[in-house]
Parts: structure tokens; sequence; C-alpha cells
């Protein structure tokens, strides 16, 4: 059993985006499946060298097989997958 991690003090950094970069912002959000809020903190600590950037893979892999494992066919899970993959960058 793992334990959660500590609770840090926040606050709030209040920012202005064009609206091309919020869609940006929302669509990539929808498409990991999580808030606007936490993505943009994910980001800036990946691009501030954080620590707490590197990816859990575990916890990675068991969000995207909760995912997938609600799909009423083998095929509707590929049809999910292919057009749920982050494909940029494959070359």
């Amino acid at each position: 059993m793992t334990m959660p991690p500590a609770k840090r003090e926040s606050t709030v950094l209040t920012i202005r985006l064009d609206s091309s970069l919020k869609r940006s912002l929302a669509r990539e959000a929808r498409r990991r499946h999580t808030t606007r809020s936490e993505l943009v903190r994910e980001l800036l600590a990946a691009g501030l060298g954080d620590a707490r950037a590197v990816p859990d893979l575990v916890e990675e892999a068991r969000r995207q097989s909760l995912l997938v494992s609600g799909r009423a066919s083998e095929r509707d899970a590929l049809d999910f997958i292919e057009h749920a993959a982050d494909t940029r960058g494959w070359e």
C-alpha cells in the first residue's frame, strides 16, 4: 500500500492566454482525461526540471487500462486506443 503524497501549500496564479492556446490546453486536458490546472502544473514542472514531472508509469498504465476496459469489444478498445494515442513524434 502506498502512502498518499503529502499535501503542499498552494497558491493561485492568474495568466492570460490567447484563445488558440486556451483551446489547445483544453483539448489536451480532455485527451488526457485530466483538468487544465493539473495539465498546466505537470507541464510547468516538466519545463522547469522538477523531479515531480517524471510520470508514474504504473499509475499511467493503470489509468489507460481502466479507460480501455470499459469498451464493449476488442475492436472498440482498439478503435479507442487508435483515436486517443499520442503519436506526435512517431516517424
